[in-house]
């Protein structure tokens, strides 16, 4: 993110954040501990009921440091309407409701206790991954900041491993009854939505590889260590 916003500035380009699935996650940053979704200018954040902070339905949030985009950003949520019944342009029903607000507010205080158990949950897995010898076979999910002082330098998400034999590999761990699933098939450059591009097949070689090797684990708010699941005899 340092070089991003040192390019950001450099242009006079605006950095959204995508930050959906990384609600707590930390990053040292040239100025201090940054956390995601408030290290450019507009964080994007959802709750979806499968999301780290998850409320009962459809929930999201935006935060951004303009405070005429602010306006705007409240104005399209209902309807591109300021004052009521007033239209000033096209904007939609966006607004997050009572009932899934509270659940979130009764959630958020959890939050980083429940991060702080998907990396005990994540510790366990690469452990049993490296005492059987399987890291030669897969590619663990980075740690870069690991070691920096953060607190919450990963939360997890997701744990993703990268393999070039992954359908073997799902395979292999369904006759075991270990799920797995695949998030992301395909590179948004070899979505039919943007063929007006022009990318084709070939064109970003790192991003088709990734989406070709990405099998990942079973959500780790429904795994603790206890419980987890490892092949220890994967002859794949």
């Amino acid at each position: 993110m340092n070089e991003i916003t040192e390019i950001a500035r450099h242009h006079d380009l605006l950095i959204i954040e995508d930050a959906a699935q990384a609600i707590g996650a930390e990053y040292p940053s040239s100025n201090g501990i940054a956390k995601a979704g408030a290290m450019g200018d507009v964080g994007c954040f959802s709750f979806y009921p499968s999301k780290n902070l998850g409320a009962a339905g459809d929930a999201g949030l935006i935060v951004c440091r303009s405070d005429d985009l602010a306006k705007r950003l409240r104005i399209c949520r209902q309807h591109g309407m300021e004052p009521r019944y007033e239209h000033h342009f096209i904007g939609g029903n966006f607004r997050l409701d009572e009932i899934q607000a509270a659940i979130l507010k009764v959630k958020l205080p959890h939050l980083e206790a429940w991060s702080a158990a998907r990396r005990l949950v994540a510790d366990f897995y690469r452990e049993e991954f490296r005492r059987t010898g399987l890291t030669e076979r897969i590619t663990l999910p980075a740690e870069p900041y690991r070691d920096r002082g953060l607190k919450n330098h990963h939360i997890y998400h997701q744990y993703v491993i990268r393999t070039p034999k992954r359908e073997e590999l799902r395979e292999h761990l369904a006759k075991r009854e270990i799920e797995t699933a695949v998030y992301y098939p395909l590179g948004l450059h070899e979505q039919e939505c943007f063929s007006y591009l022009g990318y084709k097949k070939g064109d970003l070689p790192e991003t088709e590889r990734a989406a070709a090797e990405t099998p990942r684990a079973p959500d780790l708010s429904e795994v603790n260590a206890g419980r987890a699941k490892i092949c220890s005899q994967c002859d794949r």
